[in-house]
């Protein structure tokens, strides 16, 4: 990773950054008589957050991501101890493939604003995407996204949601009904959007897909009546709504949903009921689940906690719309209200 000094974020200040970062690399590595430089870029990828580490766990993922998602990674963060003031720095993520040579690099440009000076960050945004590319915002500013959003919050966000070709935001922990809300009110001003609470239900999706995808099954998807989506706790999750809203959105199945004593957050368990068997998936320990069939078969699964860099790596690997998540989300909010 190669970096430049702190300097005013000003476009045209950034560009001229990057361009002496590339410049100077490309110096480095004609003076070691090394190949060439690769300046790698298939997107934007823009995160806001307003977290007390200053971005710096999130610039971390993004520098992370940009080996199977090469961007210019831009991390816009609030910092309160800064005085009145925009700061940026650019930097290189530069990696080399196994048994190859040559380097490829990113570009990343963090920028740190005080909480007085966040509604400037959109508009200091204009001209820093790469052109013709897809512009993709993780918003991690819980102040900007929450229905008590100041002004000025909204002032900063709204540029930002402007540019971007596709939105990510992550619901995990949130009131299922205020949630999606939310979802529902970006989705009506035209905006692509994903949750990363769905990409973790990808865990207790596959293993029922596999099932029903085998042709030499019977009992088929059609015949089950009754679906039970159970949650660790007493508060309706997101994720067990997206759960329900994805059943519904392919059967015709009864949908039940209550709280349990569970492992840990989000989903405990889901079991479907027919005349002639009942399936059940569920987590038996707080590193394991279980599936297992009345007809006798059974099967064990090690059960982790999806990492935010897996999660989004998910999100970035659909370039458009995801309609299982919009098929899902359409029914979701009825099991929310």
């Amino acid at each position: 990773m190669s970096s430049a000094a702190i300097i005013p974020a000003q476009p045209e200040n950034i560009l001229k950054g990057l361009s002496k970062l590339w410049t100077s690399l490309g110096r480095e590595e004609s003076h070691q008589g090394k190949p060439n430089v690769m300046r790698a870029c298939a997107m934007t990828l823009i995160m806001a957050t307003d977290e007390p580490d200053c971005g710096y766990s999130g610039s971390q993922i993004i520098s992370e991501l940009m080996r199977e998602h090469p961007s210019r990674g831009i991390v816009l963060a609030i910092d309160k101890s800064a005085h009145n003031s925009l700061q940026a720095r650019v930097l290189a993520q530069c990696w080399k493939p196994f048994g190859k040579a040559q380097q490829i690099c990113c570009e990343q440009i963090e920028i740190l604003s005080s909480p007085d000076h966040w509604p400037n960050v959109g508009p200091t945004l204009v001209g820093l995407t790469v052109a013709d590319l897809p512009i993709i915002f993780w918003c991690r500013h819980k102040g900007a996204l929450n229905a008590a959003a100041t002004e000025e919050q909204n002032a900063g966000l709204q540029v930002i949601l402007d540019l971007s070709t596709k939105v990510i935001v992550d619901t995990e922990g949130e009131d299922a009904a205020t949630a999606f809300a939310l979802i529902s009110r970006l989705r009506r001003e035209g905006r692509m959007l994903a949750d990363l609470e769905w990409a973790r239900l990808t865990f207790w999706r596959e293993p029922f897909a596999q099932i029903f995808d085998n042709p030499a099954r019977t009992n088929k998807f059609s015949s089950f009546h009754t679906i039970e989506i159970i949650y660790a706790g007493d508060k309706l999750t997101p994720a067990a709504a997206y759960a329900a809203g994805w059943f519904a959105s392919v059967s015709k199945a009864q949908i039940k949903l209550s709280g349990a004593k569970g492992f840990g957050p989000g989903l405990h368990a889901i079991r479907m009921v027919s005349e002639r068997e009942t399936l059940t998936f569920e987590r038996t320990g707080p590193e394991c689940a279980h599936l297992s069939s009345t007809c006798g078969r059974e099967r064990s699964y090690s059960y982790a906690e999806p990492s935010l860099y897996s999660l989004l790596h998910q999100e970035l690997s659909i370039p458009g719309a995801d309609r299982a998540f919009d098929a899902a989300f359409s029914r979701a909010g009825e099991f929310a209200r």
